[in-house]
């Protein structure tokens, strides 16, 4: 269960939907929970203070609604700081000593985060710690989770994530990795359909056999027992990641990715 939680709010009205995730996230007791709001230092001094006090006294509407929903013992603190937002989450995060960081993004851009990317985007770009990053308002639990996976060294780390984000039984996980199959469309004369076919098959089956290989190596080192362990459901298909896991998503319903 997490012991330490950074809740960046723009508050918004969006907000409300990332503060109800956190009181649905399986956290600690003993825990600590700090919600930011970072006011832009682009604002005039005078108006900096202003809206300081406004945040401040939104945060701790917010805070004491939340500690409501939790268990006693889990503290909540809110804080407004100034500053660059991504800028500083990443060093609020660092100090507090945080595991996980759960933010919103936005649906409305300004003209620089459209070259930029969102206040979440920059921070899940920092690669520092992990981000749940909230888009719709729960509606519980995580009940059908998605879980994107690449062959590579981080992928370990995300099924660690994922297992300490569910709730307990856990859940069936819907396990997507999409593969290429290099050479596909080039036509040789020698080669049969039956020949492309097995070529085809015997990519298929060796990335199979690599996320299975991944899933049980990842569960083995984060010590997870076997009746803690999800099932799996593997959607494993050649194809680009973006088509492959947004149509994985879309049949299977999934609440988180």
């Amino acid at each position: 269960m997490f012991r330490s939680l950074l809740v960046p709010l723009d508050l918004t009205p969006a907000s409300d939907r990332v503060v109800g995730r956190v009181a649905h996230l399986p956290v600690a007791e003993g825990a600590q929970i700090t919600l930011l709001h970072v006011i832009p230092r682009s604002l005039p001094p005078r108006a900096q203070r202003r809206a300081a006090a406004d945040a401040r006294k939104a945060l701790a509407a917010k805070a004491t609604s939340l500690a409501r929903t939790l268990p006693k013992g889990i503290e909540v603190e809110p804080i407004a700081a100034v500053g660059d937002p991504a800028g500083e989450i990443a060093k609020r995060a660092g100090t507090l000593g945080v595991e996980l960081i759960v933010m919103g993004r936005g649906g409305r851009r300004a003209l620089r985060d459209t070259f930029l990317g969102s206040t979440a985007e920059r921070v899940i770009r920092r690669g520092q710690l992990p981000v749940l990053v909230v888009r719709l308002p729960p509606r519980g639990r995580y009940r059908r989770p998605a879980l994107a996976l690449d062959l590579d060294q981080a992928a370990g780390r995300v099924v660690e994530l994922l297992i300490r984000v569910l709730p307990r039984p856990s859940p069936s996980v819907a396990v997507i990795h999409a593969y290429d199959i290099p050479y596909r469309g080039m036509i040789y004369p020698s080669l049969s359909e039956d020949d492309a076919e097995e070529y085809e098959e015997e990519y298929r089956e060796r990335a199979l056999r690599e996320v299975q290989k991944l899933l049980a190596t990842s569960l083995s080192k984060a010590k997870v027992a076997s009746i803690d362990a999800p099932s799996w459901k593997l959607h494993v298909r050649d194809g680009s990641p973006r088509i492959v896991i947004e149509k994985a998503v879309r049949k299977g319903g999934a609440d988180i990715l």
